[in-house]
């Protein structure tokens, strides 16, 4: 029987249902073969390197690397391989459970380069019918991310339930609707790969935890919600403390006077920083930065305090005003006022308002104070310390309790005032505050030392531990001119001056001890300061071995860069199925170069070694205290650390506790204390004085040095709005979307309030701005026919026309987006290279060789924003196109860097396409006008943090 002509054809057949047993021949290459007639054969081939030679020769490098992988030859290599990995580790697991963890694993790693190339192949699947019978048929492979999201309701019985959706290109769905086999969710014909993190949620979850705690919200909370909160987004609909603040009340009362007589004590409760007071109800509503909280009172603790504010005096029980008063003269007899100070005192009750008081008797002697160290050990300083005013010593645990709640005045033994002047707390506040305080002893970190850098002879506590020699060169350090350290020798590079004294700084800390926060503008050298530090450290110890932690994406780069300054250092990179470990244990290279994702897989074994330096290249990846990695780095041993980060503040101030608790570990206290102390205030109140003096405590280990300061030689980088009008098809589209989803969100905020339609809000903009790109972002059902894209459009002409001489730099948040573009430079035989963040790191760095190499004639680079916006030299390109705008300017600017820094020579054109008259235009505008913290602290704010941030006003506008 004669084929037809043409009627042959080669797709990849999925067998999802394989992943639940032994993984054999999850994916093969299916010929499909048309007769004459009726007739068709299918005929299953293994996906082996000649099958994939003949039938897949346009899939890209990866791709085809990958498929061997899933024949069955390829999973016994793979099982012979996890079976001399586990004789190595030798886990407490049993094989088998080794083996299955680590074999899906491995599928999902192989079927990443796969859907980045999921458009280029016919995909077709065999699945399971009801009667148990397979039938093979056509589908989809999505190159889409799904992201998972939860929320919690409460069933008709009352328990708490835990609702997965997977949202994907605009619209969510319930996890309920897809049929998921591990890693691949199927709808409607449709796969999606799930990342190993949301596989192993997800495998979690199946488990059922959330019914040990269902009823019994704090503990819901505290075992469900706080682990997935860290990675996905969770509405908790008002069912737990999240919009609830439902804790146990802080005591404290607020002294005032009525005219010079009475002396006046309200009762006050702190529910977290929220302040109430008066007639108790059973709820305090409270808004703050337009988000309303509802504050549970409890009854009980108020009633009890009252109780006991009624103790203190024979007349307050009949005082019903909600306050309580008394004469000065009564407060005064028999010492009354004094002994209930220290009572309160002693039960934790805050005592606040003593400075305001104008008319109770302050103390004619002023404060006096000894501090002696007494004991050096390697971090911390211990002092003797004694304050008194006349004769009378004052407790330190008492004074450092006023402290902390800024009250500046202490009540002595006359009921007189003893006043803390400015002078006393500059040069010994910061010391009790951030001391640990027992008797007349406070310990504190040696490296407060550093803030007594301005501080006169006679007020200095702590500069004495570190030895004079150090002050003079830090001292000569300060000032422009003078060498104080000699490159190493064996560099293969010329410092800049401001690469010195980077350089310089680096060395002074880590002879004092301390470590060093290098976040100079992104495209300074942050990388050649490091290098030479670390050839300067290998010469002053010759078998230190140091660690890099990086981004995967950076992995290369860092070593190109180590190769190319400073040869004579040995490198490893530590990435990858194939890494050795034991190979890093045997301390044969000087440095080692790891991602944190790895290091957070082998920390068991790093932590056992002593490294000399370690070094976070985007040291933000730490900034959650309690994200795993967090745990990891702070578990390495090293004698000096370096974080590298051109914004240590990404979303708040908080973000900086763990990077400078790695650098400086205790210095900050514990993160109940820094986010009580400078984080809250800074971020929720703009508190000036917090921001001074949390700058005064990091400023010398913070370095930081702007384009503007230093590289006043580079040429000129021009930033301008490319403004694009949508054609008619794509307006209306736009218009009809968008007041349908204006409809649905003002709804969402109507019923719920703004706080909890922050989801609803992301996923409505997220929809207008991919509509802005292309309809062919939106579902089909979605686009009615329409696929014009007016920025496609000009990108291409200026591409195709204009800019056939230049090389340019292409950035979206999109890989769909990206991808389009790439199908549109092929239509006008365009060369270009393209990643995104499926890309391996290795890849990324050959693209990035390659488009530098003199005479390299691809001269189109699609990016994506968050795969690239860091730690790559293109100084080849002399334009940018940011094709859609990210919601912060800092990471916008973090891309159109990657051409304008040290290197570049030409002129840089940096343009942002913006859809005139939609919700592109309102967020650039209002960029403009938000500002998160004070210019003293560098942010780079996230999308659910801009929305936050948002008012009713601006929600409105944003859809007008």
């Amino acid at each position: 029987m004669a084929v037809k002509q043409n009627d042959h054809k080669t797709v990849l057949l999925l067998s999802p249902h394989r992943l639940l047993g032994d993984y054999q021949q999850v994916l093969e290459s299916l010929h499909i073969i048309k007769y004459e007639g009726s007739k068709v054969e299918y005929i299953p081939c293994k996906t082996d390197a000649a099958e994939v030679k003949e039938y897949y020769p346009h899939l890209s490098k990866p791709a085809k690397e990958a498929l061997p992988g899933f024949t069955r030859e390829g999973i016994k290599e793979l099982k012979e391989q996890l079976k001399e990995r586990y004789n190595k580790l030798k886990p407490e697991s049993d094989f088998d459970t080794f083996y299955q963890h680590a074999a899906v694993r491995r599928l999902q790693e192989l079927f990443e380069p796969l859907k980045a190339q999921a458009a280029q192949v016919k995909w077709y699947h065999k699945v399971e019918m009801e009667n148990g019978n397979f039938k093979t048929s056509p589908c989809n492979f999505s190159g889409l991310r799904p992201m998972l999201q939860f929320e919690v309701s409460r069933s008709e019985e009352g328990e708490l339930q835990l609702n997965c959706s997977v949202f994907v290109s605009g619209g969510a769905h319930p996890l309920s609707e897809y049929k998921r086999s591990r890693f691949l969710l199927e709808r409607e014909g449709e796969y999606y790969l799930l990342t190993h993190t949301d596989y192993t949620t997800l495998q979690w979850l199946e488990q059922k935890p959330e019914r040990l705690y269902n009823k019994t919200p704090q503990a819901f909370a505290q075992h469900i919600l706080a682990k997935l909160e860290g990675e996905y987004t969770v509405r908790r609909n008002n069912l737990f403390a999240g919009d609830e603040v439902k804790v146990v009340p802080q005591n404290r009362i607020v002294l005032s006077e009525i005219h010079p007589s009475y002396l006046v004590i309200t009762p006050q409760w702190l529910y977290d920083e929220f302040s109430v007071e008066g007639a108790f109800k059973e709820t305090m509503e409270v808004s703050r930065d337009g988000k309303v909280f509802q504050v549970v009172r409890d009854r009980a603790q108020e009633e009890a305090f009252l109780q006991l504010l009624e103790s203190l005096h024979e007349s307050f029980p009949n005082q019903k005003n909600g306050y309580y008063h008394i004469t000065f003269d009564e407060a005064r007899k028999k010492q009354w006022f004094l002994k209930v100070y220290h009572r309160l005192l002693e039960l934790d009750v805050q005592v606040v308002g003593m400075d305001m008081l104008q008319h109770f008797r302050y103390s004619t002697f002023k404060v006096a104070t000894t501090a002696t160290i007494v004991k050096e050990e390697a971090n911390a300083v211990t002092l003797q310390m004694s304050v008194s005013f006349g004769k009378e010593e004052i407790s330190l645990v008492e004074l450092q309790k006023q402290l902390f709640i800024r009250q500046h005045m202490v009540l002595l033994k006359d009921t007189s005032l003893g006043v803390l002047d400015d002078e006393w707390l500059q040069r010994y506040s910061t010391l009790l505050r951030h001391g640990k305080v027992a008797k007349n002893m406070v310990t504190v970190s040696r490296w407060l030392a550093f803030c007594e850098q301005q501080a006169t002879e006679d007020t200095q506590v702590l500069k004495q531990v570190i030895p004079k020699p150090w002050w003079e060169k830090w001292e000569l350090w300060q000032k422009d001119d003078g060498l104080i350290y000699d490159v190493p020798a064996g560099l293969k590079a010329t410092l800049r001056p401001y690469q010195q004294k980077g350089y310089e700084w680096l060395s002074l800390l880590a002879e004092a001890g301390a470590g060093a926060c290098l976040a100079d503008d992104m495209g300074l050298g942050k990388t050649l300061q490091t290098i030479t530090f670390l050839a300067q450290q290998s010469h002053l110890q010759e078998k230190a071995v140091h660690l890099i932690v990086c981004p995967s994406s950076l992995l290369f780069n860092w070593q190109q860069e180590l190769n190319k300054f400073a040869p004579h250092l040995k490198t490893l990179v530590h990435y990858g199925n194939s890494r050795n470990t034991p190979l890093v244990m045997k301390k044969q290279h000087q440095v080692v170069i790891t991602s944190y994702g790895t290091l957070r897989a082998d920390i068991e074994e790093l932590s056992t070694m002593s490294f000399a330096v370690v070094a976070l290249d985007e040291s933000h990846h730490i900034k959650n205290p309690s994200a795993q990695i967090t745990r990891a780095v702070s578990r390495l041993q090293a004698s000096f650390g370096i974080a590298l980060s051109g914004t240590p503040v990404m979303n708040n101030t908080f973000d900086l506790y763990a990077q400078m608790n790695f650098l400086l570990p205790g210095m900050f206290g514990n993160r109940e204390f820094f986010k009580r102390e400078y984080a809250d205030a800074i971020d929720r109140n703009q508190d000036e004085v917090k921001i001074k003096a949390l700058h005064k405590l990091t400023s010398p280990f913070i370095l930081r040095r702007t384009k503007q300061q230093v590289a006043s030689d580079l040429p000129p980088k021009t930033e301008m709005v490319m403004w694009c009008n949508m054609e008619p098809a794509q307006k209306a589209l736009y218009d009809e979307i968008k007041e349908s989803i204006k409809s649905s969100v003002f709804m969402d905020i109507a019923k719920d309030g703004l706080g909890k339609s922050t989801l609803a809000l992301l996923q409505g903009m997220l929809r207008l701005r991919q509509l802005c790109n292309s309809p062919l972002l939106l579902p089909e059902n979605d686009r009615k026919n329409c696929t014009e894209s007016v920025k496609t459009d000009l990108l291409m002409e200026e591409l195709s026309n204009n800019l056939k001489d230049h090389k340019v730099l292409v950035f979206s948040q999109f890989a769909s987006m990206l991808r389009l573009l790439a199908d549109g430079c092929k239509e006008r035989g365009l060369a270009y290279y393209h990643f995104d963040g499926s890309t391996p790191p290795a890849q990324r760095a050959e693209m990035a060789n390659a488009f530098q190499e003199p005479g390299n004639k691809v001269n189109i680079f699609l990016i994506s924003l968050k795969a690239g916006n860091a730690g790559l030299n293109l100084t080849a390109a002399d334009y940018v196109f940011l094709f859609d705008p990210w919601w912060n300017t800092a990471v916008q600017q973090q891309a159109i860097d990657r051409a304008h820094r040290i290197g570049q020579t030409k002129n840089v054109f940096a343009y942002k396409m913006i859809c005139k008259d939609t919700i592109e235009e309102r967020i650039i505008q209002l960029q403009q006008q938000k500002h998160a913290l004070a210019g003293a602290l560098v942010t780079e704010e996230e999308g659910d943090s801009f929305v936050k941030s948002l008012t009713e006003e601006d929600v409105a506008y944003l859809f007008s």
